[in-house]
Parts: structure tokens; C-alpha cells; sequence
């Protein structure tokens, strides 16, 4: 059920635009954002676009024209249990590199972008699909029409999520459009009826309780402790940020698939340090998945480790290094991850810290934890 919406306008608007404002006072049952953006700036704004979605826990995006165009590049953010934002489209602008092109000056590589943009969202975005779009079309609209296409990528079986409204591109009776979006909103109130979200379940038994502090069950050796790597120990965004921006537009979704991608991340601050901390009280491994279609990762994953956690025999991480898509094939007590319902962390037989969760925001709060105190 939408609760939290974004507006993103078209070309040429802002935040004061009439139609986001008119839509905030005709559905004031729900939380609207309102935001200007700068949709010639295709960078900008899908930097700008991910961080106002995730701040505002948006559920649902308005858009018209060329903001039709970001929105649908956005997908779930990484390792995300939350669907992807529904999606309200109003006098699409689905190829932007071709309506762009007389426009002058053009900020540079703005066409390359524009062709990034639209290769990850129509060949590479399967969030985007029937159940979480609604297209709104003017039968009249001067500028552009993509009705046709809209239905043929993404029309419901039934017709029901692409709408025909009277009215031109920008000019149309504010109660036709109010009437249109109403339909929208209704359409994914009964999709989500239909298909109710169920989140994936966090095991509950295997939890660490941070209010509890850890005692180690065995009085004749160390507890066996995996590090993920991914947000654990690796920066994983740190890569991302160094990646051209071309490339990062074009494999949104599908950045951990870029050869060579896990040779540019740094550590997350304090990992290196908490490594060698709890390696003094543990038996530590580094336990990680290798991205299937990455032809470069487990080479770029050893030489991270040997990199930044030591290679020699004397290093803790000598030789500490497994790869694996099944985590729960692994005995051991604890296992450290950021994702506990994934790759079988879910089923590990020991303890999982969850990272980066509210209870383990950090390294300083498992070294907390897990460190004794002296």
C-alpha cells in the first residue's frame, strides 16, 4: 500500500512544480516529498534521486517526462528485502538520447550517459515489471508517445496499468490528472492484495543479543569465527565510487558483476584492525560468496585479503580464505555478516552477528561484544 511518495518533475521544473503540488494537496493521506532536481545532469540526478529515496523511505514515485526516465532506473537497493518503489509514470520520456540531442549546451558526456541510462533500465532492470508500474498517457501529447511501447515492455495482461487521458503534454484538466494518479494508487493497493509482501525471515535462535555479552563455551580452544567480506570487512561502495561514471550508470544492479570491481575497494573503517584484534581471541576465517558471472572476483577477493589483512604464514589470514554461495556448509560458532538471510547465513549452525544492522552498527559495537573486557 503506497504511503511515502516522491515526486520527480519533468524538464525545465522544480520542486514548485504544479502538478507535484497539486497532487500533495489532492492525496493528503499520504507523505509526500517534493524535490528539485537537475535532470540534464543525468550523474546528479541519480545520485541525488537513490539518496532522497532511501532517506525518505519512499515506497512509491510520481513522475512525469523526463523524470519518467530516473525513475525507472531505480531498483531495490542492495541486499534489500524491500520490493522496488511503485512506479507512476506520467507522458513518459523513455529515450531521452533522443529528445536531448538539439538542446545546447549539454553537459559533457551527457549523451553517454543518457545511453547507459537507458541500456540498464531496458535490458538489465527486472525490477521493473506489470505489478509495480502505472503509465499515464495523453492522447494529445505534442512532444512524445510511448504508449505503445510501455505496453509492449511492461502493459499488465489485462491493459490495466497504462491509462489514456484527454488532455496535451503539460495541458491537461487538473481533475483528469487527479483522477488518473487516483487510479494508479488504487491499482497497487490491489497488487499488493493480490500478492501480498512477505519479507524474507530472520532466524531469530541464532541472533547474537548485543545485551548479552559473548562467553566462550569452550575452555580448550578458540571459537571459530567467519568474517564476510562485502560490507563486512570490504567497502563495497568504495568501488562503486571508482568505477567511470558511464560504467556505474550501466551496471546499476549488476556492479558486482564489473571485472576488476573488488580490486578497487578499501577496507570499512576499523575492519582491518578489529580482524587482527578478534584474531587474537578467535580462530578466524574469511567467508565470502564469489559474484557467478565476475570473472575476475576470487583472484581480485585473495589479493584483497593479502593486501590488507597480510599473506605471509605468521598472518592471521594465511590461508583463511573460502569461497562459497552456501555459508551453512561451514561449522563454526560465529559468523559475522551483513546479510543474515542470505547464502545460507540464515542456516549457520553457530552464532550470526548481523553488521550494520541497529544492534551492530559498526566494529566498534561487535569488538563490544565479542572482546572480553580486561
Amino acid at each position: 500500500m503506497p504511503k511515502n511518495i516522491l515526486y520527480v518533475h519533468g524538464l525545465n521544473s522544480s520542486k514548485e512544480s504544479y502538478t507535484g503540488n497539486l497532487l500533495k494537496t489532492s492525496f493528503p493521506q499520504y507523505q509526500w516529498t517534493l524535490e528539485s532536481f537537475q535532470l540534464m545532469d543525468v550523474y546528479d540526478t541519480i545520485h541525488k534521486l537513490v539518496k532522497v529515496v532511501r532517506e525518505h523511505q519512499i515506497d512509491t514515485i510520481v513522475s512525469s517526462s523526463l523524470g519518467c526516465v530516473y525513475n525507472l532506473y531505480i531498483k531495490r537497493m542492495r541486499d534489500s528485502e524491500t520490493p522496488v518503489v511503485n512506479k507512476i509514470l506520467i507522458n513518459p520520456c523513455c529515450f531521452p538520447s533522443r529528445h536531448l540531442a538539439g538542446f545546447e549546451p549539454l553537459p559533457p558526456r551527457a549523451m553517454e550517459y543518457c545511453d547507459a541510462l537507458e541500456d540498464n533500465i531496458y535490458h538489465h532492470n527486472k525490477d521493473n515489471c506489470p505489478e509495480k508500474l502505472f503509465g499515464i498517457f495523453a492522447k494529445d501529447d505534442e512532444l512524445f508517445q510511448y504508449h505503445d511501447f510501455f505496453v509492449e515492455q511492461y502493459g499488465a495482461a489485462d491493459g490495466s496499468n497504462a491509462l489514456w487521458i484527454e488532455g496535451k503534454h503539460a495541458e491537461f484538466d487538473p481533475s483528469v490528472i487527479v483522477g488518473a494518479v487516483e487510479q494508479g494508487l488504487n491499482y497497487f493497493e490491489k497488487q499488493g492484495e493480490i500478492c501480498p509482501i512477505k519479507s524474507a525471515p530472520v532466524s531469530s535462535k541464532n541472533l547474537a543479543d548485543p545485551t548479552k555479552p559473548y562467553v566462550n563455551p569452550y575452555a580448550d580452544r578458540k571459537p571459530v569465527l567467519y568474517f564476510d567480506m562485502d560490507g563486512v570487512l570490504v567497502d563495497f561502495y568504495s568501488g562503486v565510487q571508482k568505477l567511470d561514471p558511464v560504467l556505474r550508470i550501466r551496471s546499476n544492479g549488476d556492479r558486482d558483476e564489473v571485472p576488476g570491481i573488488f580490486g578497487l575497494m578499501e577496507p570499512m573503517p576499523g575492519a582491518v584492525e578489529a580482524f587482527h584484534t578478534l584474531a587474537k581471541h578467535f580462530d578466524v576465517y574469511i567467508l565470502t560468496t564469489s559474484p557467478w558471472n565476475n570473472p575476475t572476483a576470487c583472484n581480485d577477493k585473495l589479493a584483497w585479503v593479502k593486501r590488507y589483512l597480510g599473506g605471509e604464514k605468521d598472518d592471521p589470514a594465511y590461508k583463511r580464505l573460502i569461497i562459497s554461495h552456501h555459508k551453512d556448509m561451514n561449522k563454526g560458532d560465529i559468523l559475522i555478516d551483513d546479510r543474515p538471510t542470505k547464502n545460507g547465513a540464515d542456516k549457520f549452525e553457530g552464532l550470526v552477528i548481523p553488521f550494520g544492522s541497529a544492534q551492530f552498527p559498526d566494529w566498534s559495537s561487535v569488538l563490544g561484544y565479542l572482546v572480553p573486557k580486561e
